[in-house]
């Protein structure tokens, strides 16, 4: 069976790979002292096990706690604290400061940016408008950077929003732009003013054009990333509109039945997943 890799967007995006070496190098200059993290740094269960055998681990207490004793939080002052790759609110960033926790900010710096753009739109007046999915991290830490905001999931929920004078809409940076561009038509219509300021990752876009492409040369594509992974789902999304898809976190998930008569096979995976978990995948299809 013949395997073929995504060229160029395949594993580590630019943010997870900063991440990470944020976690890794915390981890080497903090010897027996356990690093903490805000919650899950990146999507990939696996990617977090290892993680914590280096001693980097969930934080014991949530950031968003005003009323925890201080004979629990007292032991954390001068620990370090990465904040997640997806980012946090305003309000964890302040509350990990007054614990006197040593703060380490591993937001991916396109998520840093449309925070940024979410306050200054609501400081301008706008009603803002989160495209994204409501219980994932990054729309709820953007969100959370401003007052008002709301958290849309979808074109029909955005048809239910009232008429506002003026409206902005932004997007979690692992959503699929076509479904963005979609809801932008209803929500221009909702509004006297409306500003368009979208910021899905190009590394996103770049990953899910170059599997839609090698999806229409091979017979199946294999999609390797976390179960709760945005940007690994929108990738399995947009190739099974193309070819058979199998969506798998690691290589022992694979099945010698999935790919009878199949001779060529593509490979593709999310932004979170790492490289010993791709190339594991292509050896077992190799050797099959």
């Amino acid at each position: 069976m013949r395997v073929v890799r995504g060229e160029r967007f395949v594993g580590f995006c630019g943010g997870v790979k900063r991440a990470w070496k944020l976690a890794v190098e915390s981890s080497e200059s903090n010897d027996d002292e356990a690093v903490f993290i805000s919650g899950k740094l990146i999507h990939n269960t696996p990617a977090m096990q290892e993680l914590e055998t280096m001693g980097v681990r969930p934080l014991p207490v949530s950031l968003m706690d005003a009323d925890l004793p201080a004979v629990e939080t007292a032991p954390l002052a001068g620990r370090t604290v990465l904040m997640r790759a997806h980012g946090e609110s305003p309000t964890a960033f302040a509350r990990a400061q007054n614990l006197g926790l040593n703060v380490l900010d591993a937001t991916c710096p396109i998520v840093t940016v449309v925070q940024k753009i979410a306050k200054q739109l609501e400081d301008e007046g706008y009603q803002v408008i989160v495209f994204g999915h409501r219980d994932h991290p990054e729309a709820r830490a953007t969100v959370a950077h401003t007052e008002h905001g709301l958290i849309i999931e979808s074109v029909e929920e955005a048809a239910e929003l009232g008429h506002y004078p003026k409206l902005a809409s932004i997007a979690q940076t692992t959503m699929l732009t076509a479904d963005y561009v979609e809801l932008c038509k209803v929500l221009e219509n909702k509004a006297d003013v409306f500003d368009d300021r979208g910021r899905i990752c190009g590394w996103t876009q770049r990953a899910q054009g170059e599997a839609v492409e090698l999806a229409h040369t091979v017979d199946m594509m294999v999609v390797v990333g976390g179960r709760d992974s945005s940007n690994t789902h929108q990738l399995v999304r947009v190739c099974s509109e193309v070819c058979p898809t199998r969506h798998i976190v690691t290589a022992d998930e694979l099945d010698e039945a999935w790919f009878d008569g199949i001779e060529t096979v593509g490979l593709a995976a999310g932004a979170s997943t790492r490289e010993h978990d791709i190339t594991a995948v292509i050896s077992w299809l190799e050797a099959h």
